[in-house]
Order: structure tokens, then sequence, then C-alpha cells
């Protein structure tokens, strides 16, 4: 995935109620590319194909390493907020016919492409990507680097839920490959944690951060929310005194939006619980 990197003049040039100006419209977020307003019934299988045979012609004079995202749907448990594509499920056998699906998407993918298969970025993301075993996550790649090739600086990244790995799966991700995560936060206060279903404490995430660092993974960035029910400003103030303990590489805050006319699981959510 492309990282957007926001350039703001310094503190002492630019008054910060003039910052949270520029900055507090509502906008797409960076981890959706194409952006969610760029889809479209225009375009279909007819336009991707044609995308992708101009994208082999180009190559015929410049190859442009690719960017790649997987996406991995399953949750073992619903999370009140999330409004991503998702299938909650303990059955983790689900997992395999959809495995074998994309195996042929790939290879659907890379007969347009032709000779010009380089990666220099790749994100899995969810869902939760660690909801695979990792037997199914070694295939996965597998079928990643037969397909693709990664350039020697490629990165490699994957969103963590802390409440799915340890130390050893850490390991096993590195040994893939892997030298980037993402580990869901949201928040640490506890009474916010159970308000929207995703309880996992402050020591858990500190120490699977010590354990990536160990590692030699070189980058970790945590996600927040805010706006989260139960949350005030002095709540999500001591959230961020621990985040700012753990000295995460990367941050990403998002402003969480109260739709649950069109996502279900945020029914859940008392709206008087929300902060005002």
């Amino acid at each position: 995935m492309s990282e957007v990197i926001a350039i703001l003049p310094q503190p002492s040039a630019v008054p910060p109620d003039e910052v949270l100006r520029r900055i507090q419209g509502p906008g797409p977020r960076y981890t959706s590319y194409p952006t969610a307003d760029r889809f479209g019934d225009r375009f279909g299988e007819p336009e991707l194909k044609s995308a992708l045979w101009a994208r082999h012609v180009a190559s015929e004079t410049v190859c442009t390493p690719l960017s790649v995202y997987v996406h991995i749907p399953f949750c073992e448990s619903l999370c009140y907020y999330c409004a991503c594509n998702k299938v909650i499920t303990r059955h983790h056998e689900r997992a395999a016919p959809y495995l074998e699906a994309l195996d042929r998407e790939v290879a659907l993918v890379v007969e347009q492409l032709g000779a010009c298969r380089s990666v220099s970025q790749l994100h899995l993301g969810g869902g939760s990507p660690t909801f695979l075993t990792d037997a199914e996550l070694t295939g996965l790649m597998a079928i990643l680097r037969l397909n693709f090739h990664f350039t020697p600086e490629a990165e490699l990244s994957i969103e963590v839920d802390p409440r799915t790995v340890d130390a050893k799966r850490l390991a096993h991700l590195r040994e893939l490959g892997f030298n980037r995560l993402s580990l869901g936060i949201q928040d640490f206060d506890p009474d916010v944690q159970k308000a929207v279903h995703r309880e996992q404490p402050f020591e858990l995430v500190r120490d699977l951060m010590a354990s990536a660092r160990a590692l030699g993974f070189m980058s970790t960035n945590v996600d927040l929310i805010y706006g989260l029910p139960r949350q005030t400003p002095e709540s999500f103030h001591r959230t961020i005194g621990q985040v700012a303990t753990l000295r995460p590489d990367r941050i990403a805050l998002y402003a969480y939006a109260h739709l649950p006319a069109r996502f279900k699981p945020q029914r859940r959510i008392t709206g008087a619980d929300l902060p005002e």
C-alpha cells in the first residue's frame, strides 16, 4: 500500500486553530485505493482487463513495480464499530475455499499482466489476516511469490489482531518475509473496549510490540479511533499517553462514523454512549 504523508508548516508558522480548520474536512481513507468514490458500475471486468492489458503493453518499455492488496475478510468476533467487508465466524475451515478462489483470481490477473510482475509493496488486510493458520499464510505467500517477483526492498505489511497472535506467530510472519505490522488498538480504555466488543489489555500490545522489534520488523503501525462510545477527551488522552510509551513508527487515527442504518453491527452501539 502506498503511504500518504501530510506535510504541514511548522507549528510556529500556522496557529493550531488554522491547522485544525484545514484538516477537519471529511475525506476518503488512505487505506482505500482507489478511493471509495472512484468505484462504480462503469468499471467492470472489460475495463479491468483493458487497464491490465494497457499496463502490459507499457511494461515492454518500462516495468513499474506494483502495489498489491490482498483482502482476508474473516474475523472470529465482531467489533461493533466496524464498517469493513468481513465475515464473522469461528469456523476456520471456511478460509480454505476462499484461498482457493484467491489462487484462481491471482492467476487471472497475472495472465493479463504479462512478464512485468514486480511488486514493491504488499499489504494483507481484512477482516483479520491472522485469522488464517500459519500453514494457510505460508500457502498464500507461496502463491504470491510464484506469480509475482518481489523487489529486494519490497515492503510486506500485514494487519494483525493482537488477540490472535503471540511472539511465535510473529516470528512465523517474519520468516514469511513480512517486515511491517499494523496493530488494531482503537482504544485502551476498558469501558470503551467493552462498548465496542473488542477487549485487549495494554500489556498484550506492549509485549507484541517488543517482540516485533526483537524480530526485526522495520515498521509498526497502530490504529486508533476517536469518537467511540463511552470515550471522553480524558480517557482518550490516557490512551494516547499509553501509545506514546510504545513508540510506534506510525499512527493511523480515524474518526468513528456512526451509520447504523448502513452498517448493521453499529446498531449494537447505544447512541447515548457516543461522545458529543
